[in-house]
């Protein structure tokens, strides 16, 4: 079992976008029943406030679409509902995101904090085509505790790529979120056959 500590143990959000997360976004229609069910944005915002009183450093994973990004050829299910929905815009790496791009209010104090971390935007769905592990190991984080959304997507693709490149992780799995209860539990699923912990928001909370 992991057993947290502020020295090495990182707290890893994925895409705390507002497009899936904050109404109005464009994809929060298809997250809104897990997100209601499970209190994903009042967890989220627990787990960040306990996190950084506690003095464990965030990273972020964020996730954006560049207008370049819609001539790719070769696309799966997953980055064709992105597209199609026009969520994570923003122009290119200089510029602000869109509103539905933005960090999500609740969130914000913390992912604009100095200390944390933001990593380079993935493009499918793991941190292999980011910055993250790289930002991890050079801030000496051996184990992660990992939220965000989608569950069955961003959050377990990091969660197997993570374990894959030696991170002990546990997923808060109340803090995340996804298009259906189905999805929500197969995800559940696997972070219990993978993860070193598959919490509740106050388990990880006790665990700090």
């Amino acid at each position: 079992m992991l057993t947290p500590h502020p020295d090495h143990t990182a707290i890893v959000i994925t895409d705390p976008h507002n497009d899936f997360l904050s109404p109005g976004g464009k994809g929060y229609h298809l997250t809104k029943e897990t997100i209601e069910k499970y209190h994903t944005l009042h967890n989220l915002e627990l787990l960040l406030r306990t996190a950084f009183h506690k003095g464990y450093q965030l990273f972020i994973s964020p996730h954006y679409i560049y207008p370049h990004d819609y001539q790719w050829q070769m696309t799966g299910a997953e980055q064709q509902m992105l597209l199609h929905l026009r969520v994570y815009q923003k122009q290119n790496a200089y510029t602000p995101p869109s509103p539905g791009g933005d960090w999500v209010p609740a969130l914000k104090p913390f992912i604009l904090d100095r200390r944390t971390v933001v990593a380079t935007a993935h493009k499918v769905a793991s941190p292999q085509t980011n910055d993250l592990v790289y930002q991890l190991r050079q801030h000496r984080k051996e184990n992660v505790i990992l939220a965000g959304v989608l569950s069955n997507v961003c959050v377990e693709s990091h969660m197997r790529d993570l374990i894959e490149n030696g991170f002990q992780t546990a997923v808060v799995y109340d803090a995340t979120a996804t298009i259906s209860e189905r999805d929500f539990q197969a995800a559940v699923t696997n972070y219990h056959a993978f993860s070193s912990g598959t919490w509740t928001t106050q388990q990880a909370i006790h665990f700090m």
